[in-house]
């Protein structure tokens, strides 16, 4: 069976002083075991987090197609009726055509018959529904293009949520905020137009939304840092990577794989660096996520 005391005695030559230090086991134990405990719990408490991050874009992903599938289900059963009518309409205008010469009969009985006060039978042959087809005809134009229109706006939409960057990069916990800071090197205050994200060397980094690969290089402090074009303004970048997965030219897609974490460049640690630009400016990344994490400075 185990001690439950262990004692350490601690002799100085030079002095002849002898100390003498007694630990009991239960609370080492305890203590060791508190202090294990903490880099679990925190592993477990990323992972929950992950989860929770993956399940909202996954939900939010969801949506938009649900939401996109009924405007296009929409536009064509618009489309649909729209061509059903226009059918219908031809096929009335080619059915009310007479010939002049048996029109004129017509015209010349309904006088006789209006004698005899057969008026519907008059109305009937002298009505023209030239007038009315022309107005069903622009009615239907105009529902035409109205419906190309909304078509367009769908179509630009798609591609809009397409390239507008959503989430986070990497998976990990981010160490650095958007804005003013103390530079981690020379401990100045200064603008850190980006959010840094604390995670293992060699984790795969996504891109966060639809575009193109347009710098793909070593970029001085920034390491190795891909740019990607996504369109309408927005750009991302995406420093200090290890390697990379695409070359400029690539087309990528949400959640791609576009390269690996590192510490290219000037950095403390493995990490990635990543900014959203719009329009030549600036904005902070985590207005754009799912899940809000608890972050600790750097």
């Amino acid at each position: 069976m185990l001690a439950t005391r262990y004692s350490f005695i601690v002799a100085d030559r030079s002095s002849g002083l002898v100390r003498r230090f007694t630990v009991s086991v239960r609370p080492a134990m305890a203590i060791i075991a508190t202090i294990l405990a903490f880099p679990v719990g925190w592993s477990m408490q990323s992972y929950r987090s992950t989860a929770a991050q993956i399940e909202q874009l996954q939900l939010h992903n969801a949506a938009l197609e649900l939401e996109n599938n009924l405007y296009q289900t929409a536009t064509t059963d618009l489309s649909d009726r729209i061509a059903a009518l226009q059918l219908a309409v031809n096929d009335l205008h080619d059915r009310s055509i007479v010939e002049p010469q048996l029109r004129q009969a017509m015209e010349r009985l309904a006088d006789a018959d209006g004698a005899n006060g057969s008026v519907s039978l008059r109305t009937v042959a002298l009505h023209s529904a030239t007038e009315t087809f022309g107005l069903l005809h622009d009615l239907l134009n105009v529902l035409d293009l109205r419906l190309g229109v909304a078509g367009s706006g769908v179509t630009q939409r798609e591609a809009l949520a397409a390239a507008t960057p959503f989430n986070l990069p990497a998976d990990g916990h981010v160490t650095d905020r958007f804005g003013y800071r103390n530079d981690p090197f020379t401990g100045k205050r200064s603008y850190h137009p980006a959010i840094d994200i604390s995670t293992d060397y060699g984790q795969p980094v996504v891109t966060t939304a639809d575009g193109t690969i347009i710098s793909a290089e070593r970029s001085g402090a920034y390491g190795n840092l891909i740019e990607i074009d996504h369109g309408f303004g927005r750009v991302t970048r995406y420093g200090h990577l290890s390697e990379f997965a695409t070359t400029v030219g690539d087309r990528v897609q949400r959640g791609q794989v576009i390269g690996f974490a590192g510490a290219t460049g000037r950095a403390t640690g493995s990490h990635v660096h990543y900014e959203v630009w719009v329009s030549s400016r600036a904005i902070n990344p985590l207005q754009l996520t799912a899940v809000q994490r608890t972050t600790s400075a750097d």
